[in-house]
Parts: C-alpha cells; structure tokens; sequence
C-alpha cells in the first residue's frame, strides 16, 4: 500500500552514484578493454565467442566487480533521506535529535470492584496483573485504593509485553486477576487497550526527520501540530489538522492499519499537545477521532473462459484485492470513496471485468474517514473472452 505521508520525499528525484551504471554494459565494457588491450600488446585483433572461456572468466569477472559497484551505491544513498534505512537512518536523524522510538505496551483502564461495601480502605498496590489467560499481563501504572463505603475503583494500567499485538483486546477481555487481592470480586478493563506499538519502521521514522524543521516554529503551524502527534506515537497513520475558527485548533488522527482511536488515546495527546512547550498560548486544542463516512460494497466479477485453469487463484486474489481496498480507503483521513480504484485492483487480480452496484464516488470530507459498513461479493462465473 502506497504511503501518502511520505510522498513529499518520494517526489525527490531518483539518484545513482554509478550514473545507472548496468552488469551488462561493464560486462560489455570489459570485454572491449580485453580486446584493445590485448591488440595494443600483440598488434593483433581477437574474437572472443560466447563460449570463449576467456570470456567466460571476464563476465565472471565483472559480475563480481558489479557487487562493488552496488556496495558504493548503496553507501551513498545512506547519506540520503529518501533511501538510508536501518542505522544509517537513525544516524540521520540524530543531526535533528529525532530518535528512533522503541516498542510500546498498550494502555487500558482496570475498574476493581467488590461486592459489599468495606469500613476501611482496599489497598490495590502498583504493579497488580490482570490478564485474558492468554500469558499476556498488564499490570497497574499506580498505587490506587477502593476508599471505604465504595464498591470499586478504576486504575490505568500498561501491558507488560510490548508491540501492536497488546492493543487486540477488547472491553472486559482482561478479566482474570493474576495478584489476588483480599475483598477484590472482580477485575476487568472498562476500556479498549491502545496504543501498543512495534519498534518504530524506517518509514515512519523517515517521516519524522522529514518534517522536524516544523517543530522549531512557535506560531502552531500546521506542519508543527501534525510533528508532534507523529512523535506522540509511532502507531500514528494519518493526521488532519484544521482551525474551523479562528484560535481553534482540531486535531484529527488515524493509528496504524487505519485504526479509529478511542477516548483514552485521545485524552493522552490533548494533554501532550497542551504542554506549553508544544502549544502557544492563545491556541485551543481540541483532539477527535475522524467522523466515520460509511459505504458498503456490493460487486459481481466475471473471469475469462481461457483462464478457467486458474480461476480459484483468481478468486482468491480478488479477494486480497478487496481487502487491499478495504485497508487503503480508510488508511487516510479525508480520502474519497472512489470505487474506480476497487475496479482497478480487481482486474489487476485476473478478472475479467466487475459490475460495481456500490460504492458510488462519494467525497470525503476533511474531518471523515472512509468506514466499511458492509461487504457482497459475488462471483459470477466464466465469460467468452
């Protein structure tokens, strides 16, 4: 899936340190070389056949040489933002103080409650593991207490794993207290987990050291506010930002895999974006999920009679193809619903052609975000070429 958020970087043109210097030409060019050398010291011309074995070891030769070659290219593209990855991006972004971040647990909230009401207080100490039996733990991020004369309490907690797996729970799924608690009935998170994270990727990192330069402006550009959501989080997949009036700043984001985010997250970067050292201070921050904008997708597809041999691949390419689609249409905040994209993505998998009844091009506004509602597809069997 094409990354829209870096396209600024992408549109930079194309370098080559070797001039775009093929295997083929230096093979070709060795071969010359041998044959003017070798008239240059003899005084005589020579014919070297294909299965020539002084050929033969020049192309050997000069396939090795070319790894060479594509060594000294690499090494100067890692100089270059557009193509440096791994360390060597990380290098980059040091000149901008833009460091790689690590992978993160998810965040939840656990409501501890117990049947009947107590005459003193119900210690729940920090570090006290829930878990939905699967050996993933979140433990709480605080000491907390039920006061006495109340049946509950809730308390944040972080899970002790790390990476975007901690965030696939649902509410009530952690359910089960691993560090018993005298009077304790039950535990539970009362909200969705969010914000696990995977160590930050190379283009996500790209992106960062991308646009650091707006970081350094104190008017709340834009540019500033979308830098520091991306540095809130590397999960952070699209960002809109707005000002519906003036001194009103609205922030709008997806997380990865085109994630909506829910009330916890949001509530963390509205606190982090009203840091003084982020927000000037006459901007009003308000941070929102994006609307959703719903549509269903209801096709027919047809393959070609000549490509009955592979029309199961067929099918099931189509299928990735839909759900392609499905993940590229709600990846971006404000992108259209355009079902040409979905016909395009389904004749690319082999099929013949698709009659689309839904979706229709529908504009997305800027605070929307594409949503699936549902989904038919049909396939209506093999067609005369």
């Amino acid at each position: 899936m094409e990354n829209t958020s870096l396209k600024g970087i992408i549109d930079y043109p194309e370098i080559s340190f070797i001039k775009n210097y093929t295997m083929e030409k230096l093979a070709d060019d060795m071969v010359l070389w041998f044959k003017e050398k070798y008239k240059e010291l003899t005084g005589k011309d020579i014919a070297l056949g294909k299965a020539d074995e002084r050929r033969m070891i020049l192309l050997a030769g000069a396939y090795f040489i070319y790894q060479g070659y594509m060594y000294m290219d690499d090494a100067g593209k890692m100089g270059l933002l557009k193509y440096s990855r791994g360390e060597y991006l990380e290098n980059l972004g040091a000149i901008k103080h833009i460091h790689r971040k690590p992978a993160a647990g998810s965040t939840t909230t656990v409501k501890f409650s117990m049947k009947s009401k107590r005459t003193s207080a119900i210690a729940i100490p920090k570090g006290t593991r829930v878990t939905a039996g699967d050996n993933v733990y979140f433990a709480t991020d605080e000491y907390s207490e039920i006061p006495a004369g109340s049946l509950s309490v809730d308390v944040p907690a972080t899970c002790t794993s790390v990476g975007q797996m901690t965030n696939n729970y649902d509410i009530g799924d952690l359910n089960t207290l691993v560090d018993i608690i005298a009077f304790i009935d039950e535990a539970k998170n009362i909200t969705k987990p969010e914000g696990g994270a995977d160590i930050e990727s190379d283009d996500s990192l790209r992106q960062r050291i991308y646009i650091a330069p707006a970081a350094y402006s104190s008017a709340g550009s834009a540019d500033s506010y979308e830098y520091f959501v991306r540095q809130f989080h590397t999960g952070v997949s699209s960002v809109r930002i707005t000002s519906p009036s003036p001194r009103v700043v609205r922030v709008r984001y997806l997380l990865e895999n085109g994630a909506i985010p829910e009330s916890e997250s949001i509530a963390r970067l509205k606190e982090y974006l009203s840091s003084p050292s982020i927000k000037p201070l006459t901007d009003s921050i308000e941070v929102l999920a994006p609307v959703k904008k719903t549509y269903s997708i209801n096709i027919t597809y047809y393959v070609n009679s000549s490509d009955q041999s592979r029309a199961t691949n067929i099918q099931l390419k189509v299928v990735a193809a839909i759900n392609d689609y499905i993940d590229w249409q709600k990846s971006e905040i404000g992108r259209d619903i355009n079902p040409d994209v979905l016909r395009q993505k389904i004749l690319n998998a082999g099929a013949k052609r698709v009659d689309i009844a839904s979706p229709a091009f529908t504009v997305v506004d800027e605070d929307s975000v594409a949503s699936l509602k549902s989904q038919s597809v049909t396939y209506g069997g093999l067609e005369n070429d």
